[in-house]
């Protein structure tokens, strides 16, 4: 279909610029699946020096998981974060922590705006993650 009366519309287009867009595997970014699964990005990790285990976290009265870095086999309570995909990531199984503190989790939630404290905890707010699939 050709719409004649448009063709000398003045139009203002705007460029998108092609190049590295940042993905969730190049930014710090943590998801949390239903079974407790919880897995951080290859950046993530990294900033968190890359430890061979976890520490997991709850902060009851706002709704936070924190996550700090622990040695596995010298301090108690590590999970291990162990490989998971092709991009550098971690996967920290914690499905203990969802049925010690009561945690539900609908799907899969993704903390996009994940950050790290003073203290070297990163923290994953359960009120702004968002819901992930269909």
């Amino acid at each position: 279909m050709v719409y004649i009366e448009t063709i000398n519309v003045r139009r203002n287009w705007e460029v998108c610029p092609r190049g590295a867009a940042e993905s969730r595997w190049t930014s710090m970014y943590a998801s949390i699946n239903r079974y407790g699964d919880i897995i951080l990005s290859r950046v993530t990790h990294e900033a968190m020096v890359s430890p061979d285990a976890y520490q997991l976290l709850y902060d009851r009265e706002r709704d936070v998981i924190g996550i700090r870095r622990a040695r596995l086999g010298i301090e108690k309570n590590a999970f291990p974060a162990r490989p998971r995909g092709k991009h550098g990531g971690v996967r920290i199984r914690g499905h203990k922590m969802l049925r010690e503190f009561g945690i539900k989790i609908e799907g899969t939630r993704v903390f996009d705006r994940c950050q790290i404290d003073r203290q070297g905890v990163l923290i994953l707010d359960l009120g702004d993650a968002k819901t992930l699939g269909r």
